[in-house]
């Protein structure tokens, strides 16, 4: 779990957090409903869309998020969160579908109910006094280092800071070279004059 920081971004409304999280958990469960047939296939499916919700319809994105204008950043790097990072953040809903994928007897109700018990905790940490200045992140949020935000937020994203950090060295590279540069020329040169400039015309021709 990465340290506590406060993140640099107002978190999204929560409300729109819920539709989100609500029409994807519908997208995931839903071939452990319908695939009745083929119930590993359906499982194994299920555990799938949901580890990789937030990656689906592009980066940072899940087809609830898209929907309620929302998206996930890593907060280390102020880019929208890649594959690995929505694998870590959305791990704690797919436990849910794990006891299925075991075999366990009544699979579905077993995996609604141990949903219902994840979302009742995920929500009360989000919520908590103590990381609603985490921009109300969830657990998953904590592990994976993210943020869900407003998505129009992320088109003013900065730079990751490795990519700042490169420029201002080239740039302060340059401007000593510069100074050095400036100093090894004559005085008069400095000034704009040539450097071995004589006397002029007039100077000459008086008595």
């Amino acid at each position: 779990m990465e340290k506590a920081e406060p993140p640099s971004y107002p978190p999204a409304d929560l409300r729109r957090r819920a539709v989100a999280r609500a029409l994807d958990l519908c997208v995931g469960l839903a071939p452990l409903l319908l695939m009745r047939e083929h119930a590993r296939a359906g499982e194994l499916l299920s555990l799938a869309l949901i580890l990789c919700a937030d990656a689906l319809f592009g980066t940072g994105r899940s087809l609830g998020k898209r929907a309620a204008g929302l998206r996930v950043v890593q907060l280390a790097t102020r880019r929208p969160a890649g594959i690995a990072a929505c694998l870590r953040r959305n791990a704690v809903f797919a436990v849910a579908v794990l006891p299925a994928v075991l075999g366990v007897a009544h699979p579905v109700a077993v995996t609604v109910a141990v949903l219902a018990v994840l979302l009742a905790v995920e929500t009360g940490v989000a919520l908590q006094p103590l990381t609603r200045d985490l921009g109300a992140r969830r657990i998953g949020d904590l592990i994976a280092g993210t943020q869900v935000i407003d998505a129009s937020l992320a088109l003013g994203l900065k730079e990751p800071v490795a990519q700042n950090a490169a420029r201002a060295a080239a740039g302060l590279a340059a401007s000593r070279a510069a100074h050095v540069k400036l100093e090894e020329e004559p005085p008069v040169a400095r000034a704009g004059l040539p450097a071995n400039a004589g006397p002029s015309e007039e100077a000459c021709a008086s008595p």
